[in-house]
């Protein structure tokens, strides 16, 4: 069952729903933590679901005691502060005629959210017990984007489901946050002070670029793919991994414009690749992509400073191979795929390169 866009109505009539809500165990309750940890968007939903289910028991059992409203703002708040604070304001009870079964309600979420934190990811605590500094936290449980402004200007897009700590004043010798999800950072360059970002087991050490980091605690890959500048990323268990810290340079996997790495949390492995979608780069000059009689160096060359990327071919083999094509308009897996059939050729990506081979073209 995919319950993503369920609605109120719908989660009141799911007898799964109905079984955590009135007779929780220990399968429902991973259920739906799961689920909530996942999509936190949809909390206000089920809070409003489990509340409806909670009142048609009151009316059939009859049970009526008394709960002041004071008591049910009190105790909503406490569920305000536990599950977003200090971020998101999430609605106030309604003041309903079922007393008893708001309160019902609002114990069964209270009860969830204790849950809920003791089930949170221990790596993103355990990267916060490093931090030598108080650190706020960001938790994003909306269905949208927001975006964070840090202290030395850098920008931060923190997607739903995320949570970013940071400190509200950096050190003068380093900038570091700490990440759980999935974020885009545009970081103010300053080469004296490098920029970490810790996500799962990885660090992201940059100067000034812009890039992007995916690691959820339950997903089993973390991935960082850059759009501009440069980045190195390592695993806090490189055994170099201070002095790659330290370095004024980067070192590491050095990422480039167009480049991602794939870190596996279980082989403990990283490769480096190209993003599945390839842009042109901002700083390149425009091209049409139009070749006419054009030889195929001239054409790689046009691709590889359009798009930043590597491509490796033996020059003397297609010396003698040229291109007439369009290619304004399609991306550029596609037109590597155009040029290579047009002289007979093939690619691979290796390590985010392209590599072509074939026989070449006659004189």
């Amino acid at each position: 069952m995919n319950y993503q866009n369920f609605s109120r109505e719908d989660f009141i009539k799911d007898s799964y729903f109905r079984k955590w809500v009135q007779n929780p165990d220990e399968p429902t309750r991973q259920f739906w933590y799961d689920y909530l940890t996942r999509y936190p968007e949809q909390t206000e939903t089920i809070r409003q679901a489990a509340e409806v289910i909670l009142q048609l028991t009151t009316v059939t059992t009859e049970q009526n005691p008394v709960t002041t409203t004071e008591e049910l703002e009190d105790s909503w708040q406490e569920i305000h502060h536990r599950l977003v604070h200090p971020v998101v304001t999430l609605k106030p009870l309604y003041r309903r005629r079922w007393v008893w079964a708001t309160a019902a309600c609002v114990a069964f979420l209270v009860s969830w959210a204790t849950y809920w934190y003791q089930k949170q990811d221990h790596t993103y605590q355990q990267n916060l017990s490093h931090s030598g500094q108080p650190l706020k936290e960001w938790v994003n449980a909306t269905d949208h984007v927001q975006t964070i402004t840090l202290q030395d200007g850098s920008s931060v897009l923190l997607h739903p489901g995320s949570r970013l700590s940071y400190p509200q004043q950096f050190e003068p010798s380093k900038r570091e946050v700490f990440l759980s999800g999935e974020a885009f950072f545009e970081i103010a360059k300053n080469p004296k002070q490098p920029f970490f970002v810790y996500a799962n087991e990885i660090v992201t050490k940059v100067l000034g670029t812009s890039f992007k980091v995916s690691a959820f605690p339950k997903d089993q890959k973390v991935t960082v793919m850059v759009q501009t500048g440069r980045v190195s990323v390592y695993a806090q268990t490189d055994p170099q991994a201070k002095e790659k810290a330290e370095t004024p340079e980067l070192q590491g996997l050095v990422l480039s414009p167009n480049q991602q790495i794939v870190y596996s949390r279980e082989q403990v492995r990283m490769v480096k690749s190209l993003v599945t979608q390839p842009s042109v780069l901002a700083h390149s000059a425009s091209s049409a992509f139009v070749f006419r009689n054009a030889s195929v160096k001239d054409v790689f060359a046009a691709i590889e400073k359009a798009y930043g990327v590597h491509i490796i071919y033996d020059e003397d083999t297609f010396r003698h191979c040229q291109l007439n094509a369009d290619l304004s308009d399609e991306p550029l897996y596609q037109k590597m795929e155009i040029i290579t059939k047009s002289i007979e050729a093939r690619y691979q990506v290796v390590e985010a390169q392209f590599v072509i081979s074939g026989e070449g073209c006659a004189p």
